[in-house]
């Protein structure tokens, strides 16, 4: 239809305001670290450069460029915080320096009085990014001492050049050392020679094209030999320098604002890393780390784009000021060392140094060993003696490796697929994924005919069971909710909140936190009555010992520890430990158990432990222990050096022969340290035995997830609620993990499924909740392969960008109905499920 010129005015004008959408490119960009990089001074100069050949059009654009630069640092300036008044005078004087510099190109000033003058002023924008080069090129010659070499490379040029001058005007004074073709005056004076056997040094090409004299001939050729190691030590000083000096400019301080600092490394920081681009991908957010880690680590890893590497004393505040901590919104600090007390020290003044550099950032401590307080007095482990007002409990998480190893190993023993389970809850490999979200919500509890509902801030009601159901079939779990001020509780004791409970936000699996939000809105607005409850199908309780008899081969780092939370979750405890020490060793070891296990009366009165010598080498040995025990743990010994892989395979190797010939099932657990180890070695026994219960564990790893999953979350919180939402977010992931203590209130088990289940997975849903269990997923007999030809085709062509790492999670499906994918899963393969996946109440 033909448009009159008003009409497409507007259409135009509508079309321009649409395209400004592509301004939001910008968001990915970070123009302050761009605008402050070396290479972006280089280019600078360039344009500087060129601009005193350009004419006209092209003279105005390289002004507009200078003058939008010109803006875009003055609101960076404006936004930043400089250390003192000197850094924050100096930053503005290069700003009005080049201002000047600026209005100095305007070609209006090519024609004034001194024009020439004004057009030479704009060199003065050479000034910031060279000077930086300047001053880091002078300390690398300082620091490396190259004054000195090239003094005595030039020294020796010198004397050479002068003693072969010298000889040659007394024994050669007619030669034609000008080499013009003439031997006139020219040649008989002393610069003459000098000059000549300089020339043959320095050239390492001869510039003697035929000699006249035996002696020239001998001279022309031993001078380019000596010329040509001289030259070498020339490069090679001029490469050891070009490559300090890289190396320096390379660890400048950043300029960037807004992004996340981590400080150290340590065995589980490659695997915080690969959570944190993960999450990041995910969430669709432009995250900048800035690593700041010691001379000599982190070799061969990050090297990706997103990540800015610093060297330096991570215990040094000029090092914390190179990272830009000041203006950083979250650091994660990962104690150096092995020594509980050094990391301990360590994290303690690195809170002072980061509290003092940025009051309000978000900090994040991982360390290896226990985090308990150190005084009966103190909450918390890194309560400061002087603080009187509160100042360094800001927003502080505190991880141990130790706490989440045993916490993990105990529920793994308990059931197997504990692990995979939860890491799929917190760090989700595929796109179409869901896992816990935690999502704002307004409303509050209401009973109605002795009925729990929920009330949203419009009036509108619906029962939290009938909500659910719909919710699970519509693809969101709801897990539980979040009253003001407290931590998640789930539905099941939703009932005993009292009525009029403000609630503030909600716990559930789904895709994202708004698909989380939709579904609940959806559920309560349009509300359906609640499922008819149906008979349970021929469930049983997974099976699980109440006396564990546990053979560990080897050793597990925090071992009293880990007894402890044993202890936990079984009503006996018979641990036989089998390691390579000396009897001395051995003895030591005992008693160092017994007694931190004697620390807690009750836990002492049902362990028994018995720690034994064994070489790892003869296996016959294991037979009568591998008889009685119902778990196995294969690690590494105490005092191996070396990664845990091979000796782990030799002795699970000859362990499972075992287990084939006295006729026994029981669950073998190796430990491994690296996931691509862990996944060489169960794609061989997928292989070879894929019914075995060889679950291999790599604590590692999910200690990484677990610290890069709160740890990018508080990152991710732009407002004092949305934190406090992923608070409380934690505090589930704790829970479910067992580790609150008194306040536990979800677990999660499994229940055997003994016949075909159901069609109605709503009612289902609802029969498990009315037992106190939240129906989450399930898994599978054998691998879940989706298989429609469409899907496999864009898998070819689209393949993904992240798997499944582990094996075990390609039977495991959470959120049934939270995509396509998985709903096929249930509409026709629910002949396949094995085991059903719920959140229950925790077990005393």
């Amino acid at each position: 239809m033909p448009l009159d010129a008003s009409a497409g005015a507007l259409a135009r004008a509508a079309r321009a305001f649409y395209l400004l959408r592509t301004l939001r490119v910008f968001r990915y960009l970070d123009l302050q670290s761009m605008m402050y990089s070396p290479t972006y001074g280089m280019v600078v100069s360039l344009i500087v450069l060129l601009s005193f050949f350009a004419q006209g059009l092209a003279l105005w654009v390289i002004v507009i460029f200078f003058a939008a630069e010109l803006v875009m640092r003055a609101v960076l300036l404006r936004g930043m915080r400089f250390a003192g008044r000197r850094e924050k005078a100096v930053e503005w004087f290069y700003w009005w320096v080049d201002f000047l510099a600026t209005f100095a190109m305007i070609p209006i000033f090519a024609t004034a009085r001194y024009g020439a003058a004004l057009r030479m002023l704009r060199l003065i924008r050479l000034l910031r990014p060279w000077l930086v080069i300047v001053r880091n090129l002078r300390s690398v010659i300082k620091e490396g001492q190259y004054v000195q070499e090239i003094n005595l490379i030039v020294l020796l040029i010198a004397i050479l050049s002068i003693g072969a001058g010298v000889v040659g005007r007394l024994f050669l004074p007619d030669y034609d050392y000008t080499r013009d073709g003439i031997v006139n005056e020219q040649d008989r004076t002393l610069l003459a020679p000098i000059w000549f056997a300089f020339r043959l040094l320095s050239d390492p090409g001869n510039t003697v094209f035929f000699p006249e004299h035996p002696a020239i001939a001998v001279f022309s050729v031993l001078a380019p030999i000596i010329g040509l190691f001289l030259l070498a030590f020339f490069i090679g000083i001029g490469a050891n320098i070009v490559s300090g000096l890289m190396k320096r400019l390379r660890n400048e301080p950043v300029n960037i604002a807004n992004h996340m600092v981590m400080i150290g490394w340590n065995e589980v920081a490659p695997f915080i890393l690969d959570h944190l681009r993960l999450f990041a991908e995910r969430f669709h957010v432009g995250l900048k780390l800035v690593l700041l880690h010691e001379r000599g680590q982190a070799q061969g890893q990050a090297q990706e784009g997103w990540i800015i590497r610093r060297e330096g004393d991570t215990e040094s505040e000029e090092s914390l000021r190179r990272v830009n901590l000041r203006h950083a919104r979250q650091a994660v600090l990962l104690a150096p060392g092995t020594s509980t007390r050094d990391q301990f020290a360590w994290s303690i003044a690195s809170l002072v140094a980061a509290r003092r550099e940025n009051p309000d950032i978000y900090l994040t401590f991982a360390l290896a060993g226990d985090t308990r307080p150190r005084l009966d007095t103190h909450r918390h482990p890194f309560q400061i003696g002087w603080d009187r007002d509160d100042f360094y409990d800001k927003p502080t998480v505190v991880f141990s490796l130790a706490d989440a190893r045993a916490s993990l190993l105990r529920n793994v023993l308990a059931y197997r697929d504990f692990d995979q389970i939860m890491h799929r809850l917190i760090a989700p490999q595929r796109v179409e994924e869901s896992f816990l979200q935690v999502c704002e919500f307004d409303g509050r509890i209401v009973f109605v005919e002795g009925s729990c509902v929920l009330e949203d801030e419009k009036g509108i009601k619906a029962s939290l069971t009938a909500m659910a159901a719909r919710m699970f079939r519509q693809g969101a779990v709801l897990l539980g909710v979040i009253p003001d001020g407290c931590d998640p509780v789930p539905l099941y004791a939703a009932s005993h909140l009292p009525a009029g409970t403000p609630i503030r936000g909600l716990l559930g699996l789904a895709v994202s936190p708004s698909a989380l939000l939709s579904e609940a809105r959806f559920a309560i607005e349009h509300p359906l009555p609640i499922p008819r409850t149906q008979e349970l199908p021929n469930l049983s309780s997974f099976p699980a010992p109440r006396v564990l008899n546990l053979l560990i081969l080897g050793w597990v780092d925090g071992m009293p520890l880990f007894v402890k939370r044993l202890a936990q979750s079984f009503d006996a405890l018979d641990i036989t430990i089998l390691d390579d020490l000396e009897e001395s060793a051995i003895r030591e070891q005992t008693q160092y158990l017994r007694r931190r296990i004697a620390e807690t009366p009750e836990i002492a009165e049902k362990c028994q432990i018995s720690y034994q010598r064994w070489d790892f080498h003869h296996m016959e040995a294991l037979r009568p222990h591998v008889r009685r025990a119902n778990r196995i743990i294969v690690a590494r010994p105490l005092r191996f050096q070396g990664t845990s892989y091979a000796i782990v395979v030799s002795t699970l190797a000859h362990l499972y022969a075992l287990l084939e010939e006295e006729g026994l099932k029981t669950q073998v657990f190796p430990i491994l340290e690296d996931r691509q180890q862990a996944r060489l070695l169960q794609e061989e026994l997928a292989d070879r035995v894929p019914d075995s219960e060889v679950h291999v564990v790599v604590p590692d790893e999910f200690f990484g997830a677990f610290v890069a999953h709160t740890s990018f979350h508080m990152f991710a919180a732009e407002t004092s609620s949305a934190y406090e939402m992923q608070r409380r977010l934690r505090h589930a992931v704790d829970d479910l993990m067992g580790d609150v203590g008194e306040n536990d209130q979800m677990e999660i088990g499994a229940l055997v499924v003994n016949e075909l289940l159901p069609a109605d997975a709503e009612k289902l849903f609802c029969a498990l909740l009315e037992r106190g269990m939240i129906w989450i997923g399930y898994r599978m007999r054998a691998d879940f392969v989706y298989s429609d030809p469409v899907y496999g085709w864009l898998q070819r062509l689209f393949p993904r960008k992240y798997d499944f790492q582990c094996l075990r999670q390609r039977q495991i499906v959470l959120n049934p109905f939270g995509s396509p994918l998985t709903r096929h899963s249930w509409t026709h393969m629910r002949h396949e499920i094995a085991e059903l996946i719920v959140v229950r109440a925790s077990s005393p």
